[in-house]
């Protein structure tokens, strides 16, 4: 699993970050958390694979997160695009997205699944076999919802030499013991996963925190978290900014972390007022809150 950062800068573009996007890539597919104006390029750039979004996630409704998603959307129709697309968002995404589509009489080749929102909405979005994706409000100057992916436990490391032990032939009986379920030998014995497994393994976890103050809600989502993306909009020298404004600094950030208990940040939606050298320093600044900040620059691919 590996997040990569399609762009970093907040409100508007600039010479080398482009506006708010991020891909989560998981067993080849893609998961997209916003999708700011230019996000299919820096996907052609990235080489994630458009091909393989599975879903979509868009926070909140402000233009820098949002309006890349329509001309998304049209170039997956002109691929050929089979597969259905969940699209998640507030209410108001779904006004949006009709108004980009009505005049050009657009019709998917692909079934778009659009679920929307209510301010204050909290809970599971979407629940697989494997992992699941839930919601909470953040404190923005819109309704803005963050979210949290979440790999669901996996069965504990099959021991081979305790399955010969128990005479259990190879072949799909390892299978099944390795899915959790009891199988029956020809010789009567029951055995259970927990007779041949160790003990399960926790699922990672990726939370994204874009765009919100400091906010108790955010610790809540991030709680022990693997991975925390957060916006780290402005630094220091701007905290009365950041509260108008209702952003986090870099600080605000590491103190979410911390008290979560993450065991990464990821710093992203940087303000266009700094420059790649400023941003450094105020990451090194941040470090003194919580130790372990990777600094986001577009394009960046960092393992979870």
């Amino acid at each position: 699993m590996k997040i990569v950062l399609l762009g970093t800068s907040s409100a508007v573009p600039t010479l080398t970050r482009g506006l708010s996007s991020t891909a989560l890539v998981r067993e080849g597919d893609v998961f997209l958390f916003d999708c700011g104006e230019g996000t299919q390029l820096q996907l052609m750039r990235s080489g994630v694979k458009r091909s393989r979004i599975h879903s979509i996630f868009i926070g909140h409704l402000h233009g820098d997160h949002l309006y890349g998603i329509a001309g998304l959307l049209s170039t997956l129709h002109l691929d050929g695009r089979e597969a259905p697309l969940n699209v998640f968002g507030p209410e108001g995404l779904r006004v949006f997205l009709n108004a980009a589509f009505r005049t050009a009489d657009l019709q998917f080749t692909f079934n778009l699944n659009v679920r929307e929102f209510p301010r204050g909405y909290r809970g599971r979005v979407l629940d697989e076999e494997e992992f699941y994706v839930e919601a909470l409000p953040l404190d923005h100057s819109i309704f803005c919802l963050g979210w949290r992916f979440q790999e669901k436990d996996k069965p504990g490391v099959f021991n081979l030499d305790k399955a010969r032990e128990l005479g259990i032939p190879r072949g799909p009986l390892y299978g099944k013991l390795q899915h959790g379920e009891k199988i029956m030998l020809p010789d009567g014995r029951t055995i259970t996963p927990d007779m041949v497994l160790g003990m399960p393994r926790e699922g990672k976890s990726v939370v994204y925190c874009l765009d919100t103050q400091f906010s108790e809600r955010s610790i809540q989502l991030a709680d022990k978290c693997t991975a925390l993306v957060h916006e780290t909009t402005f630094g220091p020298d701007a905290i009365e900014l950041a509260r108008d404004r209702k952003h986090s600094t870099m600080a605000d950030a590491a103190r979410v972390a911390k008290e979560a208990g993450a065991a990464n940040l990821i710093a992203t939606h940087f303000s266009s007022r700094y420059d790649g050298r400023q941003i450094a320093q105020i990451g090194d600044e941040a470090r003194e809150v919580f130790e372990k900040i990777t600094v986001g620059r577009d394009l960046l691919e960092i393992e979870i």
